[in-house]
């Protein structure tokens, strides 16, 4: 008969079975909860052993709940390679900061890092590019901008290995080959040095926009150095997912009408629009899909666009 519902741990100890009838009594094992999946089946979680292993002293006062289950912890899936260089030659960008700072010896503070901004709707993106490289950080950049940013020494040689691997087929690789030389001068600590620091001014002058105007003005006889910018040359679309990663990133996709006399045509577009110094990828993609036209408009841009028209 059942005398109390109340029930006190510390006098349970290890109890029997209650219905044993002539059997040997079996001790019961205490589990750390359980997941009901749907309505049949029943997951019974990991069993804790003995009481010195619960997460505090008596289980029903756990102020840490642990679930163990197929349903999470799932592994996250991961980006191709090739399609994270391709992205970057679309989205990437390899920065050196050089800015004032008077506590410092040289009064500069030198900053490398690799950055990728979109738009806050390419969360997504960011968030695998970042758990596929395991490095870097994502964070909200104004109203309505996502950055993912890796800066650190240590993961940015992350970076620098898997361009070394996955290397870069637009004119961004002058860009990344100006960033690696300052990388190794300031892994090696000689930003810590004037001449080390002037030599990453030089460099930086060849990189991206060059030199502020307030670096020119405080570094008035920095010579960028010659050949820091290596002549590009085309040498081919590696992979396919290369192709996949840039059109993440450069890709556009349209439908169009339009009225020609008593018609109206709508069509839809597929375009790649880029800066004319990337002329060959631009002929390179017109070979791949064939059907592409390759238009040069304006000084500035060069265009590969397929039309399927619909009448």
């Amino acid at each position: 008969m059942v005398i109390s519902h109340k029930i006190d741990e510390k006098k349970m100890g290890n109890r029997g079975s209650k219905s044993e009838l002539n059997l040997v009594s079996v001790k019961e094992q205490r589990v750390d909860g359980s997941w009901c999946i749907g309505i049949k089946m029943h997951l019974r979680c990991t069993l804790m052993g003995g009481k010195s292993r619960y997460p505090i002293k008596y289980p029903s006062k756990q102020l840490n709940n642990r679930f163990f289950s197929t349903l999470i912890n799932l592994p996250v899936s991961k980006l191709n390679s090739w399609f994270i260089t391709g992205f970057a030659d679309a989205e990437g960008c390899f920065s050196i900061s050089i800015i004032p700072d008077a506590r410092l010896k040289l009064k500069w503070v030198v900053s490398p890092a690799f950055i990728i901004k979109l738009h806050i709707k390419d969360f997504k993106i960011l968030e695998k590019i970042k758990n596929t490289l395991e490095v870097g950080n994502i964070r909200k950049n104004g109203k309505d901008s996502v950055e993912y940013r890796v800066y650190s020494i240590k993961e940015l040689q992350v970076i620098i290995d898997h361009f070394n691997k996955y290397p870069l087929i637009t004119n961004k690789l002058s860009d990344y080959l100006i960033f690696k030389k300052c990388f190794e001068l300031i892994k090696n600590g000689e930003h810590l040095n004037e001449k080390g620091l002037l030599k990453i001014i030089n460099l930086k002058s060849s990189l991206n926009w060059g030199l502020s105007d307030k670096l020119k003005s405080n570094f008035p006889n920095i010579i960028p150095i010659q050949h820091a910018k290596k002549e590009f040359i085309f040498k081919g679309i590696p992979d396919p997912f290369w192709l996949s990663g840039f059109t993440s990133g450069d890709g556009s996709f349209h439908v169009v009408t339009r009225k020609t006399n008593s018609k109206v045509v709508v069509f839809t577009r597929f375009s790649i629009h880029l800066h004319i110094r990337e002329l060959e990828i631009i002929k390179e993609l017109s070979k791949i899909f064939k059907l592409y036209e390759t238009e040069v408009t304006g000084k500035a841009t060069a265009t590969v666009e397929i039309i399927i028209i619909i009448f």
